[in-house]
């Protein structure tokens, strides 16, 4: 007979233990004591649960099995050697006969070495006693893992509930964020070095500084400081790596730890991860939620878009730009920088182009926008209205107050409604009576916060009704002359405000091949202008707005129908501010 050992686990950190090589040794003993040839190396399911059956779907034993039910492998003179009989699996009895059952009729043996049991055909068929000490081993079996699991799964309610009320006991092994450490009285905290690094990803990125400046940034500090190198990825599991980058800055800027919380999940060891409702203040708190909230803003993540690791900020448009043709992307090309002709006058090859068309090949648009004649009208006709207060820098501590005061109000906000999708799922997978009395807190939590939204952001622009009409006018027009500043922090400023204010104001910029027209939508449906190719306005409606509820449009040549105007918090506050300002101002 040929022979072929098996072992299996259930979780990785049983591979750190001695059961492979106990279960190596007793299955190759077993295999010599009754002289069968071993064919080949053992099978080995690492960290594959038979409760779940995790092992026979995905695993080695899976592959196995498939080998023999699809003819590539003779079973009739083959007996798989396993050290117990749940090796193979824990799942109920029926499940586990559905599938070891064809296999044995295959011809298949499976020798258990600690019962000394051979199931063969001829034992299911004829004895009765082998069957049922196979029924008897499976039922047993999957009932201790359901027990377990149930044991486990309340363990680790009593460690969130623990955490929930401060009283949890921290665990060295416990995956923490990289910056944060644990003392020598087993307490939470974060060395200064790391907690310079934190804030500054923070302040950088409300200050309109990008990813990729940031991570410049903290380079050049590890150069001379080894503490400013990056930390390990994935709480340890992987290394360091060589050096700070874009997507490792964003994500700490993700990572709700900085404000202290702590986001457990229910693991399933066949199943999808469940979020479950994050504790507050487990971990020292670096980052105020305000700050957070600012630092994620979708406004902040549009203006800084495409930025790239330079400071130029040359495409003020972003990803508002679009073909009207397939609905791709308009990507600016050729050379921001201007030169001077013969003549003395500025010029630069700067174009928007279909990205679709030029680098996809999957859109017949091929026509080109000078850049200039698309940016300068859109300046020239919404700019003095786009730019609000938020966009200047304010010596006025009672602004600065009011400001944090909305930022505090909308995080809160935000953190509710995530706080009430996690519970949500929680009810769903069959928590009780505790999670839907969490549920109807976490609503009423829920209004409170979004009266004390709009009571800040009412009392913000009473406030802000301070600057007057003409000398709003008067700042707008020296940031945008600092647009083209030879100094290059001054322009980078200037540039960053100005696309954070045209990216929360625009709803969208659709280029047209066919006219060559540009069509401008503000959110809300506040506005619509038209710019021709040659860099004019042509039309400019006022829509009235503005209008919050949104709108299904149909495409009368292709039927497919699109939702306009489902305008999230910032985008209506923005449509807010710009039909405020128009208001105060003398420009239409």
């Amino acid at each position: 007979m040929l022979a072929i050992a098996y072992a299996r686990w259930s979780s990785m950190e049983q591979t750190k233990g001695s059961t492979l090589v106990r279960q190596i040794e007793n299955t190759t003993a077993f295999i010599e004591a009754w002289g069968w040839q071993n064919v080949a190396e053992p099978m080995i399911d690492r960290g594959k649960s038979a409760y779940t059956g995790a092992n026979i779907e995905t695993g080695q034993l899976g592959k196995f099995r498939d080998s023999i039910m699809s003819g590539r492998r003779e079973a009739s003179n083959l007996v798989l050697v396993v050290e117990e009989l749940d090796r193979l699996s824990r799942q109920p009895a029926d499940i586990m006969l559905s599938w070891l059952s064809p296999l044995v009729r295959k011809g298949l043996t499976i020798a258990v070495v600690n019962t000394g049991q051979m199931i063969t055909r001829e034992m299911l068929d004829h004895d009765m006693g082998g069957l049922m000490m196979i029924l008897i081993t499976a039922f047993g079996s999957h009932t201790e893992s359901r027990k377990k699991a149930k044991r486990v799964a309340a363990a680790w309610e009593q460690k969130r509930e623990a955490a929930r009320n401060g009283e949890a006991k921290i665990q060295r092994n416990h995956r923490r964020p990289k910056w944060v450490e644990i003392d020598d009285a087993g307490q939470f905290y974060v060395p200064e070095h790391k907690e310079k690094i934190v804030k500054l990803i923070f302040e950088n990125r409300v200050n309109g500084i990008g990813k990729g400046l940031t991570a410049k940034r903290l380079n050049e500090m590890a150069l001379t400081d080894s503490r400013y190198a990056p930390w390990e990825l994935d709480a340890g599991e992987r290394k360091a790596p060589s050096m700070w980058t874009a997507t490792y800055i964003g994500r700490v800027l993700r990572n709700r730890a900085v404000m202290g919380e702590w986001q457990p999940y229910r693991r399933p060891r066949n199943g999808e991860v469940t979020a479950l409702e994050p504790i507050a203040d487990y971990y020292p708190r670096i980052i105020d939620p305000a700050l957070f909230m600012r630092a994620n803003e979708k406004r902040i993540a549009d203006a800084l878009k495409h930025q790239g690791r330079g400071r130029g900020l040359s495409n003020l448009l972003g990803t508002k730009a679009i073909c009207a043709e397939c609905g791709g992307q308009m990507s600016a090309l050729g050379s921001a920088a201007y030169f001077t002709n013969k003549k003395g006058e500025k010029h630069r090859h700067y174009f928007l182009y279909c990205r679709n068309a030029k680098v996809g090949k999957t859109c017949e648009n091929q026509r080109g926008w000078t850049y200039d004649r698309v940016e300068g009208p859109i300046l020239d006709r919404i700019l003095t209205l786009a730019m609000d207060d938020q966009h200047f820098a304010s010596d006025d501590q009672d602004t600065v107050a009011l400001e944090l005061a909305v930022h505090s109000t909308k995080a809160s906000i935000a953190e509710i409604e995530r706080k009430i999708e996690n519970v949500l799922d929680v009810i769903e997978g069959g928590g009780g009576a505790q999670a839907k009395g969490r549920l109807l807190k976490l609503q009423q939590e829920l209004e409170h916060a979004q009266e004390a939204h709009e009571k800040a952001v009412e009392s913000l622009s009473s406030a802000r009704g301070a600057v007057s009409p003409s000398e709003h006018i008067k700042r707008v027009s020296e940031v945008r002359m600092l647009l083209w500043s030879d100094d290059e922090d001054e322009r980078f400023q200037a540039r960053s405000r100005v696309k954070a204010a045209l990216q929360a104001v625009l709803q969208s910029i659709r280029f047209h091949p066919r006219t060559g027209n540009v069509t401008v939508r503000l959110v809300a449906n506040t506005r619509m202008f038209a710019i021709n190719h040659g860099g004019e306005i042509i039309d400019d409606i006022d829509l009235g707005g503005p209008h919050f509820e949104p709108v299904t449009v149909v495409d009368l040549m292709t039927g497919d129908t699109e939702v306009r105007n489902n305008l999230d918090l910032d985008q209506r506050q923005a449509a807010k501010d710009y039909q405020r300002r128009k208001e105060t101002t003398d420009i239409r």
